[in-house]
């Protein structure tokens, strides 16, 4: 496998030494030839040194080249009582795929240890290929041993095994253990017959079975199951919500089923935005899409900022509503939502985008979500404090001057300085009074930038 000038006695010499970056470099050298598996083996023996950095460089070497003449070496690893060189063979081999599959029968065949064998199994299960298949469907008519079968059970899952679909279903009983695994399972191979038998289990099996044969339902994807799906969503108790939900949308996106849009939806949208797991979170961004309602996008308002994924699926939905965004922002902030800061740069995005945004608001609207915005002001984050600042002059800097209180004049020395900037190119009364006070500031670059401003003001008077 490796070229023939090199000898097990050159291999020795290097790698029975302590000096990893002359084995590193020696592997990199190394290429790999398909008639020599006996040194090959020679080199992955030395696997079983208890160095990190020797071992991570020999996987890195077997996993790049590619070479599959070791597998049988590899195997052997699997009965090693060192969990890392387990792992180590087992990482190495499943990256082999198909060509690691003979090796793994003849060990699986041979081998009595229930340990190595659940290992052994639980690696051909991540193998995607025709002769897995075959091979676990002669092996588990000899399995007793239920940790085992579900690693086979897996693996005719992962491999869509058709003809293993009747062999299946006559497991189902076996064991309560094996039930969840087998629905998987059938899921995932998704005929009729697999179908149909999972659909008839939902209302006699308890809340583990239930949820696999949602998330399978999901999997099958057919029209029976999409409005299967929606009816169990009508009565639905709320832990069963965001997988049923999840299925829903993985139909509705592979086959354009609408989902049709009423209180137990709504229910079920606000539940997903409001899930403290951001995959849950996603779908329901993504199904927000579908609808336009002011209380499933204020749910999802009070998330805005949490995750770049999250922010970018509903800001298309957020553009296209500003009007009803407004509304809910200023609500939000009057309630403290923990993402002020988002939400006011959300705010600030919308103006830079359509300038007119501001004329558009009615006088009410206006007055309501400045007067939230003002609140900010007394924020503990000075982040907040500035975002909300600059966003006031932007709405209406004569107001945003009336809001400002002789109290902002114990701010800190940026929020000043960035005040006395926005004041410049203010010109009324407010203005000049404010920039008197700041040319008295204690900071001497607030004073001074203020002086400046009020004298460019009085010479062009």
């Amino acid at each position: 496998m490796l070229k023939t000038k090199i000898s097990t006695a050159e291999i020795d010499s290097i790698f029975q030494s302590d000096n990893i970056n002359a084995q590193i470099e020696f592997l990199d050298q190394l290429e790999c030839e398909e008639y020599d598996p006996v040194i090959a083996a020679h080199l992955c023996s030395y696997l079983q040194k208890r160095d990190k950095g020797l071992r991570s460089a020999l996987s890195h070497f077997f996993i790049k080249r590619k070479c599959y003449l070791v597998a049988d070496k590899l195997t052997e690893f699997i009965a090693s009582d060192d969990i890392s060189l387990r792992n180590i063979a087992g990482e190495i081999l499943i990256t082999y795929g198909a060509y690691a599959v003979d090796s793994l029968i003849k060990f699986l065949k041979k081998t009595k240890d229930v340990i190595d064998l659940k290992f052994a199994a639980d690696i051909l299960a991540e193998i995607h290929d025709k002769k897995v298949e075959k091979a676990v469907l002669e092996l588990i008519s000899n399995t007793e041993n239920e940790n085992v079968l579900i690693s086979y059970i897996e693996a005719l899952g992962n491999n869509r095994s058709v003809q293993s679909v009747d062999l299946l279903i006559s497991l189902y009983h076996k064991s309560e253990i094996l039930k969840p695994y087998i629905i998987n399972s059938l899921g995932k191979i998704g005929t009729v017959k697999a179908f149909n038998f999972i659909i008839q289990r939902y209302n006699d099996e308890d809340d583990l079975v239930k949820y696999m044969i949602i998330e399978s339902l999901g999997d099958i994807g057919n029209e029976e199951s999409f409005f299967f799906l929606l009816a169990e969503l009508q009565n639905a108790s709320l832990p069963f919500i965001p997988p049923i939900v999840e299925a829903i949308y993985k139909l509705h996106v592979r086959y354009g089923f609408d989902v049709p849009f009423d209180e137990k939806i709504k229910r079920a949208l606000v539940i997903m935005l409001a899930h403290k797991e951001n995959d849950y979170r996603k779908i329901g961004a993504k199904l927000l899409n579908e609808f336009d309602d002011c209380e499933i996008i204020a749910e999802a308002l009070k998330y805005y900022g949490s995750d770049p994924e999250y922010d970018g699926i509903i800001y298309h939905k957020l553009i296209i509503n500003k009007d009803i965004v407004l509304k809910q922002i200023s609500l939000l902030i009057k309630n403290d939502t923990p993402n002020i800061s988002h939400l006011l740069k959300l705010v600030d995005e919308f103006i830079q985008q359509e300038p007119e945004l501001i004329k558009e608001l009615n006088e009410v609207e206006l007055h309501k979500l400045m007067d939230s915005i003002s609140r900010c002001l007394n924020n503990s984050d000075e982040m907040v404090r500035l975002y909300a600042l600059e966003l006031l002059f932007k709405l209406d800097a004569d107001t945003a001057i009336m809001l400002i209180d002789d109290e902002f004049l114990n701010e800190n020395f940026w929020i000043k300085l960035r005040l006395t900037e926005l004041l410049e190119d203010i010109d009324n009364q407010n203005s000049y009074s404010f920039l008197e006070k700041l040319a008295e500031d204690e900071n001497e670059m607030v004073s001074q930038r203020a002086k400046e401003i009020l004298m460019v003001k009085k010479n062009t008077n």
